[in-house]
């Protein structure tokens, strides 16, 4: 598609050299400070640390309270939801936000100047026609963010303007009209999935329009929204950014499209906004950190330089001995509950595995995020059809996953997709068994203690649960394996001492990132 063409009011300005001089000055009294000793981190998330307890955030959590040399500014994307961090703050990190998305309040920021009022008018067709277009140009996509940056005032009144909605139409007639062999032919969308489009991508832009503090290096969570700040902050003042993986975020989009039940031009909305966001983030990262080989594959295929490409793998501090299992015939899950998560299989593997083992129980642990509360009651729905009764339980959020897996004899995953999973290793570190789809990392980490069965496959995951809880010692054996494999794989000293010097190296002096992937690369 030939993409439009950049206007010069949104057109990529010069990055700002010398952050840190610059820094300096606009504090300082009109000289040069000396370079700080501690070095600051921006680590921006998208629903998860420090208010959503899971997996994403026990690993940010390990990240902030392990690498206590930085200063960590933690900057969390989320929907308004009004309650408390879940995680607490240690005293060398800070909150800056959080920014709120779907929010009913009007945006605290500054206004914009007189020229405003004229201008940016243009800017919801540039980000509907390079964010959802199959070869837009995310050149045009951060030079709009930079945009919304410095126009703060401006992204309201363009986006309420008449002129900014023609604009918008006019670039998604574009999008819609392209036909790539590879991405299929776009459906159409109707006046409610066009505007619900137009009210995303103004909260697009005005998350890319909230200011971001003075940093020397940016970590990013998720190719998706939680990337946008970070890539406005770079295109300013040329400050490296590592983005970490745990899913890929694309991939992930396009499962839950699959399975919501929207309609074509809703679904068609949501991945080509997702795959957007994500070539984005791709473009603008020095380095690409997914937790898991198997990340690392799809990411080249989405096209990644595999030279900037580094796996970190997460990892665990497991106990010095694992304690034998209790033999009560007790299965633990723990994740939230929504729909990557494939609660619906886990429910009939429980169903079909209390046929042969009446006095097994099934206990979930993981609350129901914000905005899938439909896909809990579906749950609560199909537990009741199914019979199951206190044969399996929803226990809701734990603070303590370590206990209610020791307190298991099988653990069991049933999601679609997956990077490298926290309750997997927290299963190694207790020596508990898995039984787990193949999604993701788990293959890789599993083998040899544990059982992985296909996506879905509600019958083999049954079968596999039932061996291993009426051969209570071929399940030990496979636990103390897969104790063995986190002490040696995936051990928390490895990922935190990988992670220290990849992000020492790039908030310092050394610009050289293809060396520093090298160097790090070839110790983990």
């Amino acid at each position: 598609m030939a993409t439009a063409p950049v206007s010069s009011e949104l057109r990529d300005p010069a990055p700002v050299s010398g952050l840190r001089v610059a820094s300096a000055r606009a504090w300082g009294s009109g000289r040069i400070a000396p370079q700080p000793a501690r070095r600051r981190i921006l680590l921006t998330t998208e629903g998860t640390y420090p208010y959503i307890m899971g997996g994403v955030s026990s690993w940010c959590d390990l990240m902030v309270n392990s690498l206590t040399e930085f200063d960590w500014q933690v900057m969390p994307i989320v929907a308004p939801h009004g309650r408390p961090p879940t995680f607490a703050l240690p005293r060398h990190a800070t909150e800056i936000g959080p920014v709120e998305v779907w929010s009913e309040e009007l945006p605290k920021l500054a206004r914009g100047g007189r020229g405003d009022r004229r201008s940016g008018v243009e800017l919801p067709s540039m980000l509907v026609r390079n964010l959802l277009g199959w070869e837009g140009s995310t050149d045009a996509v951060v030079a709009a963010w930079v945009w919304c940056r410095r126009h703060p005032g401006g992204v309201r009144r363009a986006f309420r303007s008449a002129q900014g909605w023609a604009a918008f139409l006019e670039g998604l007639r574009a999008v819609l009209a392209e036909r790539i062999p590879e991405a299929g032919t776009p459906p159409a969308l109707d006046l409610v999935e066009a505007a619900t489009l137009y009210q995303t991508l103004y909260w697009v832009a005005r998350t890319a329009a909230v200011p971001t503090p003075p940093t020397d290096a940016l970590h990013v969570t998720a190719a998706g929204w939680a990337a946008i700040p970070a890539v406005v902050h770079k295109a300013l003042h040329e400050t490296p950014m590592v983005l970490t993986e745990h899913g890929v975020y694309v991939r992930e989009a396009y499962l839950a499209a699959a399975r919501n039940g929207d309609s074509p031009g809703s679904r068609f909305a949501a991945t080509r906004l997702a795959r957007g966001l994500a070539r984005t983030a791709y473009a603008a990262a020095d380095v690409v950190s997914p937790v898991t080989d198997a990340n690392a594959y799809w990411e080249m295929g989405l096209g990644i330089d595999p030279n900037k490409i580094l796996v970190l793998y997460n990892g665990l501090e497991p106990p010095s001995a694992p304690t034998p299992p209790p033999c009560t015939r007790t299965v633990v899950s723990v994740g939230r509950l929504d729909p990557l998560k494939d609660a619906h299989t886990m429910l009939r593997v429980a169903a079909q595995a209390t046929t042969h083992l009446p006095d097994a129980r099934f206990l979930h642990y993981g609350p129901v995020p914000r905005g899938e509360e439909i896909y809990g009651q579906s749950c609560l729905a199909l537990h009741a059809r199914l019979g199951l009764g206190e044969r399996f339980r929803f226990m809701g959020a734990t603070a303590d996953p370590t206990g209610v897996v020791r307190a298991s004899d099988v653990v069991l995953m049933t999601s679609i997709s997956e990077g490298l999973p926290m309750a997997i290793l927290e299963a190694m570190g207790q020596a508990r068994p898995v039984v787990s789809t193949g999604v993701g990392g788990v293959p890789e980490v599993v083998r040899g203690c544990g059982l992985v069965c296909a996506p879905g496959d509600d019958h083999a995951l049954t079968t596999a649960v039932v061996m291993l809880l009426r051969n209570p010692d071929l399940a030990w054996r496979l636990g103390q394996r897969g104790h063995s494999r986190l002490g040696r794989l995936f051990n928390e000293r490895a990922c935190v001492d990988g992670y220290r010097e990849l992000l020492g190296a790039l908030s310092g002096d050394d610009d050289d990132v293809d060396l520093l992937v090298a160097a790090v690369g070839a110790r983990a």
